[in-house]
C-alpha cells in the first residue's frame, strides 16, 4: 500500500490550439521503470481533475501501464478560458494527448470524462482497445438535469478557509468512508484552488455556462457505445442514480461482450480509490 502511495507522476503542459489562440492543459504522466505494456488514459468527472486518479495511476504504473490523466480544460492547473466550453474544446484535448498513444490504449472515463469520451470516439472513430466507464450517465434526463443543478450551485461557492471547503467536501462526500484516510485527504486536498476571494472548488464556474440550454434535453449514448471498436466496461455504484438496467440490456443484444460490474461500494461515482476497485480494473485492462 505505501508503495503505491509513494510513486509520483512527472508533469507536463500541452498547448491546445483553439482557432486562433492557444491554451495550456496541464498533465500528469505515470511512467512505469520498463517498457509500458499499454496506454491507460484517465478522463476526470466534471468537477474534478487528473488527481482524481492518483491512486489508480500510481497502481497501474506498478502493473507497468504508462498512465495519462490531464486536467481538462477549466480544471485543475489548466487554463480557464472564461467561456465557449463545448464538445469541440474537449475534442481538442483529447486529441492532444494522441502523442502519448502506444500499441495498446485504453481509457477510464469517470461521469462526465465518460461522455466526453464516448461522443468523441464516435465522432472520430478512434482505435481503442479498452474502455472503462465509471458511473456514465449513459441516457440523459432529469436525473441529469439534476446534476447539472447540483454543479451549477457549488460553482458558485468560496470559502474563507481551506479548512471550511475541506469539511464541505466530506460531508457531500459520505459514501467514501472507506477510502483510507490519507487517500482520501489527498483526493480533496486537489479538488480546492485558492484565489483572491478565497477558496473555491477547482473548476471554472464557465464551464456551466451551456447548462439553462442543455435542461430538459433528452439523449441516449448505448448506440454510440455499441459501435465503438473496444470492449466496454461499466461500472456502478450501489447508490448509482444512472444505471439504466433496460437499456443496457438492449445494448448487450448489440454488444454481448459488454461487462457490467454494479453495487460497488466506495462513493458515487466509484472513488477508483479501493483495492478491490483498482484489481478489478487492472483485471479488465489485462485480460485477453
Amino acid at each position: 500500500m505505501d508503495k503505491v502511495a509513494s510513486i509520483e507522476a512527472l508533469t507536463q503542459e500541452i498547448l491546445i490550439r483553439l482557432g486562433d489562440r492557444y491554451a495550456s492543459m496541464f498533465v500528469r504522466i505515470w511512467q512505469p521503470a520498463a517498457q509500458p505494456r499499454g496506454t491507460v488514459f484517465c478522463l476526470h468527472g466534471f468537477t474534478g481533475n487528473g488527481a482524481d486518479f492518483d491512486y489508480l495511476a500510481a497502481f497501474l504504473c506498478r502493473n507497468g501501464y504508462l498512465v495519462i490523466c490531464p486536467d481538462l480544460l477549466g480544471r485543475g492547473r489548466s487554463a480557464y478560458l472564461g467561456s465557449g466550453y463545448d464538445i469541440e474544446v474537449y475534442s481538442s484535448c483529447l486529441r492532444a494527448l494522441g502523442q502519448f498513444a502506444g500499441k495498446e490504449n485504453h481509457f477510464v472515463g469517470t461521469s462526465w470524462g465518460g461522455l466526453i469520451l464516448i461522443l468523441f470516439l464516435y465522432a472520430n472513430r478512434g482505435r481503442v482497445d479498452k474502455i472503462v466507464l465509471n458511473d456514465v450517465p449513459m441516457i440523459g434526463g432529469p436525473k441529469v438535469d439534476a446534476l447539472r443543478r447540483e454543479v451549477i450551485q457549488e460553482s458558485t461557492l468560496a470559502f474563507e478557509t481551506r479548512a471550511a471547503a475541506r469539511e464541505y467536501l466530506r460531508a457531500s462526500q459520505p459514501s467514501m468512508g472507506q477510502i483510507e484516510q490519507p487517500v482520501l485527504d489527498r483526493f480533496i486536498d486537489n479538488r480546492i484552488a485558492a484565489g483572491p476571494g478565497g477558496f473555491r472548488f477547482g473548476f471554472d464556474p464557465a464551464t456551466t455556462g451551456n447548462f439553462e440550454a442543455m435542461t430538459g434535453r433528452e439523449y441516449d449514448l448505448f448506440p454510440m457505445m455499441a459501435k465503438l471498436d473496444a470492449r466496454v466496461m461499466l461500472m456502478h455504484g450501489r447508490e448509482s442514480e444512472f444505471l439504466e438496467r433496460k437499456a443496457l440490456e438492449r445494448a448487450r443484444r448489440a454488444r454481448p461482450d459488454l461487462c457490467l460490474v454494479d453495487n460497488i461500494d466506495a462513493g458515487n461515482p466509484p472513488s477508483l480509490m479501493t483495492l478491490d476497485q483498482l484489481f478489478l480494473i487492472l483485471g479488465f485492462l489485462s485480460a485477453a
